[in-house]
């Protein structure tokens, strides 16, 4: 099944008249008996959007759509059939996801209609999309669906950047440090991929997309954040969750938000993921929806511009101050392009402290991170990397006695840090600083990249406890 808008189709005045007759007969009240249809049709071409479902050749339902009241930002469809021998098959849900994913491009914020209250089975389906009652007229039952904005980041209060000397003492570090706390970042879990997801998912809705495809670990930020935002906008969400055989994971820490924001889970080998991503992106765009494609960790055009932001974020709240080195752990490295982009006017060295990938690799995907954004917003020099393996514990969700012990430490002065992320970034700067590669009295920037909730899942977690 597919589905077309009638901007993509252009369909005639007299083939619009034909699909109405036909559609409209199914409905309860049909169409011909209560307006002219030619007049209809010649109105909802000039005001309305029109999206049709086809079954290989057949045209097998419809949606009128307005969304187009910038006063209220209420869209509203007054009609949604499908032919009788194509229901129960999906295609009433996929025309209103792309509906409501038009409305939402449009910056609608709630889209209404009208259904019998007889017609249990619609009403089911209307629910399910998150529409509720609102009003009632004998056997008619109005419902509507909020539409949730996208966040504009901008207008998200910028996460602190604070003097941290208690936690450089507790390693001994003769450094003016200061903390970029983006594990506060005010979303369900905070963290780095919080806010990269609003950049993300901006761009999603912008573009029309009803569904998000992406993966991750049980422990992923990435994953967390993107199913946390999914459902807070009423996208779907649908998350390869790659798993090693064997092997038993806890159901706590991002997998349980994942699960209960309602996403869709998936378990896979690592070595199935890119074919799962494909069979999961296929199935979704064969059913008549527009999904988008999101690979692990958010590693993409968005993600890079996010912490480009941040910098500029960073740079603002201490301008008499300019970091000499900017320390972050490393995943899959639009977050440090970004940052190498956003401070590339300054003499800061940013470093990238690898969670699990070799140097030659990390470097390669974060530099192809910074040739992307050079190419979209023509820079006319791209900025050093510096990417660093030496702390990788073993690789990724591994952890050794030495960081153990650093993130047990950096707790007891109040700052926590978790196995994964970013104590592995934290177990580099002190690093560096021991071995001289970062002198001292240098200002130094670590950006805290969250993991509250993968330190709740990890290592350090302890024993179910009862009196």
């Amino acid at each position: 099944m597919r589905v077309c808008w009638q901007s993509e189709l252009q369909l005639d005045v007299s083939r619009i008249v034909e699909l109405l007759q036909e559609f409209g007969s199914l409905l309860p009240d049909p169409l011909s008996e209560r307006l002219d249809v030619d007049a209809y049709a010649r109105k909802i071409l000039a005001h309305a959007d029109i999206a049709f479902a086809f079954i290989d050749r057949t045209i097998v339902g419809m949606v009128v759509l307005y969304a187009n009241d910038t006063e209220t930002r209420a869209a509203h469809v007054p009609m949604i059939t499908v032919a009788p021998f194509a229901r129960r098959k999906g295609v009433g849900v996929a025309l209103m996801s792309r509906a409501m994913a038009l409305a939402r491009q449009r910056k609608m914020h709630s889209l209404n209609l009208t259904v019998l209250k007889e017609n249990s089975a619609a009403i089911a389906m209307y629910r399910g999309l998150r529409f509720r009652d609102v009003s009632r007229d004998g056997a008619r039952i109005v419902l509507q669906a909020e539409l949730p904005p996208t966040r504009d980041p901008a207008s998200v209060l910028p996460t602190a950047l604070e003097p941290c000397p208690e936690l450089a003492a507790a390693f001994g570090l003769d450094i003016d440090l200061k903390i970029k706390r983006d594990d506060l970042y005010p979303m369900s879990g905070g963290g780095i991929k919080a806010r990269k997801i609003q950049y993300i998912l901006q761009d999603a809705v912008t573009k029309g997309h009803d569904v998000i495809v992406t993966n991750g670990g049980p422990q992923s930020n990435h994953a967390r954040a993107t199913a946390v935002e999914a459902a807070r906008l009423g996208l779907k969400c649908h998350i390869i969750v790659v798993m090693e055989p064997g092997r038993s994971y806890p159901d706590a820490g991002n997998i349980l938000l994942m699960r209960l924001s309602g996403a869709t889970l998936e378990y896979r080998r690592k070595d199935q993921l890119a074919r799962a991503m494909d069979r999961a992106v296929s199935a979704y765009a064969e059913g008549g929806f527009n999904p988008l494609y999101l690979w692990g960790g958010g590693h993409c055009l968005p993600g890079t511009v996010a912490f480009a932001e941040a910098a500029t974020e960073a740079q603002r709240q201490t301008p008499a101050w300019s970091p000499d080195f900017l320390i972050l752990a490393s995943g899959t490295g639009s977050t440090q392009a970004g940052l190498a982009i956003g401070y590339a006017h300054l003499k800061t060295r940013v470093i990238g402290i690898s969670v699990a990938r070799d140097a030659a690799r990390g470097g390669a995907i974060v530099r192809d991170s910074v040739e992307e954004y050079r190419n979209a917003f023509k820079m006319p020099t791209s900025p050093s990397v510096e990417f660093m393996d030496d702390w990788v514990d073993g690789g990724y969700e591994q952890a050794g006695e030495a960081l153990l012990e650093i993130t047990r430490t950096a707790a007891r002065v109040g700052m926590f840090l978790d196995t994964t992320y970013s104590g592995k970034g934290w177990h580099g700067l002190v690093g560096l600083v021991k071995q001289g590669l970062i002198p001292a009295g240098s200002k130094v920037l670590f950006w805290h990249t969250g993991g509250l909730m993968n330190l709740q899942a990890g290592p350090l977690r302890g024993k179910d406890t009862s009196l």
